[in-house]
């Protein structure tokens, strides 16, 4: 069934209060020292209230490794029930040395899909470890594009869907980032696609994320072509802004989405 769902890391700038600092890492670090049921909370409630059934789960708000109460896990399940919120998958970076725990965390999460990419020369090679624990788990795993320019570049990083189990978490702003054609690539990845992450970005080659339709994306292109092709699966919508509230930009890219997807 296709799910619309939100990605936390929406939320990247909020624990340094937007800022504006652009280092994804710094961002990323606040957020993790300031994670706790009650942040999460918060984030859910907003969630909610946006009108998401769903969310993608940014490691960096629940990190497998980092948990600072051994029922924190828990309670971030009890506040997306709570919510009525389901977690489409687990998004975030895939550290090779850790697969297995992350792994086994998210399935403690109750979520189906890592969604993120591999820090390293060849994910490639990864890619049979990774289905045969997928497979153990019953889970699967996308590979988030970043530096790919182009749909076989991606395809290559999962063997070109060798590995039944491993598929594509396809980001649409980092497409454009890179110069080539989202609506395209996508054609071209629809068989091993898992789950998309439909972003809007100002200009190429830099990654300023902005509502969905404001952008050089063509975002309204690629919603039909998965409507048209009837592929099922989560769209999640991703603005990551450092210097303000993503919720009124991600609220309007919501209201666009259900448009196109009619």
């Amino acid at each position: 069934m296709r799910m619309i769902s939100f990605i936390t890391a929406n939320f990247v700038g909020r624990a340094l209060r937007y800022g504006n600092n652009r280092d994804w890492s710094a961002n990323e670090q606040a957020t993790l020292a300031a994670a706790s049921p009650d942040d999460f909370m918060s984030i859910a409630a907003e969630v909610a209230n946006a009108g998401f059934e769903a969310i993608d789960l940014w490691t960096a708000h629940c990190h497998w490794a980092r948990q600072k109460h051994e029922d924190d896990l828990e309670q971030v399940k009890g506040i997306c029930s709570q919510f009525d919120l389901s977690i489409s998958s687990y998004a975030g970076g895939l550290d090779p040395t850790a697969i297995e725990p992350a792994l086994k965390f998210m399935k403690q999460l109750g979520a189906p899909l890592y969604a993120g990419g591999l820090p390293g020369p060849s994910p490639a090679e990864l890619m049979p470890r990774i289905n045969d624990l997928c497979q153990k788990y019953g889970l699967r795993y996308a590979y988030e594009n970043h530096a790919e320019q182009s749909a076989e570049e991606m395809l290559a990083k999962i063997v070109h869907g060798q590995y039944s189990s491993c598929g594509i978490a396809f980001d649409t702003g980092w497409a454009s980032t890179q110069g080539f054609d989202a609506a395209e690539a996508i054609k071209r990845i629809r068989e091993h696609l898992f789950i998309v992450h439909l972003k809007d970005v100002k200009a190429q080659g830099q990654h300023e994320t902005c509502a969905l339709g404001d952008g050089i994306v063509p975002i309204e292109k690629v919603v039909r072509y998965l409507v048209e092709s009837d592929w099922q699966g989560s769209i999640c919508i991703e603005h990551e802004p450092f210097d303000r509230d993503p919720m009124p930009e991600v609220e309007t890219s919501l209201t666009r989405l259900k448009q196109w997807l009619k």
